[in-house]
């Protein structure tokens, strides 16, 4: 069997979930615990009998979210922002490369940071 890595969290609620079908202890006092509902628990303890110890694991871990860019373009823009640009503010440089690339503003803000 594969072993499983779990975060804090998924930990956490596996280890509640797993003393509760254990003991046969208290669906209220384990949502009380996790700070979710009673039918949230019941879930847990379906996927739990179900899937056991993967269940409890995200199903986006591993992905790369829909709205963001490769690492090789971002990484471009801001060579071209501190190279090239460089003698131009920010705002006139966001407004030069939205143009260019049609990015929306927000992904542009953010290579601030950077």
């Amino acid at each position: 069997m594969r072993k499983v890595d779990l975060r804090m969290n998924e930990q956490e609620k596996y280890k509640v979930i797993k003393e509760l079908i254990d003991s046969k202890g208290n669906k209220n006092r384990a949502a009380l615990k996790l700070g979710i509902s009673i039918r949230q628990i019941n879930r847990l303890i379906r996927v739990y009998k179900e899937k056991g110890k993967s269940g409890f694991v995200h199903k986006n871990r591993s992905r790369q979210p829909v709205n963001s860019l490769p690492q090789e373009l971002t990484d471009y823009i801001i060579k071209l922002y501190r190279v090239i640009y460089q003698d131009f503010n920010f705002a006139r440089f966001r407004m030069t490369k939205k143009r260019q690339f049609f990015f929306k503003l927000s992904f542009i803000n953010r290579l601030r940071r950077y």
